[in-house]
């Protein structure tokens, strides 16, 4: 009885095996599928990985209803909320409009005024598809192109000029103010520095929901500045003097201004205009101070007297006034023109005041 018992169990042990080999084992055909499977779940691998990194680094997006804080005629802060990106827009001043261009956003433009020069070379293709008026059109006229977006300065909200926004706000035409345009009140108060420059192109990228070109734009100028305060981590900063010759005196670019900050940025000590010493000053005050470098601002058509002085012509104030002979800017070459477009409201351009200044400080940084 016994030995029938252990047959049994040897054979029952022996089916089992021969069931675990045959589940384990597979003819040469299924062992040729399945490296092919294999090998096609390897190859679909690295593009599930790319489309993944892809999905992971998408470009930044608006979202919608958003609301964006600006000013009123009031210098009061208000707020305004976009349901959607503008599609009709006013643009004023040049700030405003080359950043519109530079954010690719011509096609939204249907009228803009308000030029001080000439437009940027590298936006000028897009500056000749949209609606420019070369003088100053009426509310009216404005009203009559159905804008639902209006960018511009403090003084466009004039009673003048467009009237306060509340007037546009009521019938759904949202607005924007540049930070640096007086909108916030005195200088003294309120200092104007390129913070607030990048701060409107971010926000106008916001607002369009072109937020990446924005950065993009605001990151090419910080890392300027970046790159000349390392320069000059180990050597002294030159002294400087940013003026605007007004017949008799000077008016100061200082540290509460933007013109001030561009030149700080561009790495200049400021040798007047310190922090609420917004004053003109006299030729003697400038002989006394006795700055290593001066910068004459001026713009289209700017003139002292009956002398037109833009462009090159504005460093002759200084260099040929006998007064100023004794001068180190003077004797060492180092009277400099600084175009207005470049130091206030500066927009696109605040990397052009920028350079304005380190270029003609710190050659050495640019040489190749």
């Amino acid at each position: 009885m016994m030995k029938k018992i252990l047959t049994c169990l040897l054979c029952a042990a022996l089916c089992l095996s021969m069931a675990a080999c045959q589940s384990n084992s597979e003819t040469p055909a299924q062992e040729e599928t399945a490296k092919v499977e294999q090998k096609e779940e390897a190859q679909e691998a690295p593009e599930a990985t790319e489309q993944a990194e892809e999905s992971s680094s998408s470009e930044t997006s608006t979202q919608y209803p958003l609301t964006i804080s600006t000013y009123n005629y009031a210098k009061e802060p208000v707020e305004y909320t976009f349901e959607k990106a503008p599609e009709r827009v006013w643009a004023q001043n040049q700030n405003n409009i080359e950043t519109m261009l530079a954010l690719g956003l011509a096609d939204k433009i249907v009228g803009a005024c308000g030029l001080d020069g000439e437009i940027r070379e590298d936006l000028k293709e897009e500056f000749a598809k949209i609606n420019y008026y070369e003088s100053m059109p009426s509310k009216e006229e404005i009203l009559a192109l159905e804008p639902d977006f209006i960018t511009g300065w403090y003084s466009t909200f004039s009673d003048k000029r467009l009237g306060d926004v509340n007037f546009w706000h009521e019938r759904k035409v949202g607005t924007y103010m540049s930070l640096n345009s007086a909108c916030r009140g005195p200088a003294a108060e309120n200092p104007q520095t390129i913070n607030e420059e990048c701060e409107d192109i971010l926000t106008l990228g916001k607002i369009f929901d072109v937020e990446d070109r924005a950065k993009e734009i605001v990151d090419e100028i910080q890392s300027e500045v970046e790159k000349i305060n390392k320069h000059l981590e180990s050597q002294p900063r030159l002294t400087a003097a940013v003026l605007e010759d007004e017949g008799g005196s000077y008016r100061v670019y200082g540290e509460d201004t933007l013109g001030g900050n561009v030149a700080v940025n561009g790495g200049a000590e400021l040798a007047v205009g310190k922090h609420g010493e917004n004053g003109n000053i006299s030729a003697e005050d400038l002989i006394a101070v006795n700055p290593d470098a001066i910068f004459m601002v001026w713009y289209d058509g700017y003139s002292v007297g009956d002398v037109d002085y833009a462009g090159e012509h504005v460093v002759k104030l200084i260099t040929e006034d006998p007064k100023f002979a004794s001068l180190d800017a003077v004797k060492n070459g180092r009277v400099y023109p600084i175009n207005l477009s470049g130091i206030y409201c500066s927009g696109m351009r605040t990397l052009d005041g920028i350079l304005d200044v380190s270029k003609n400080l710190y050659p050495e940084l640019y040489q190749d």
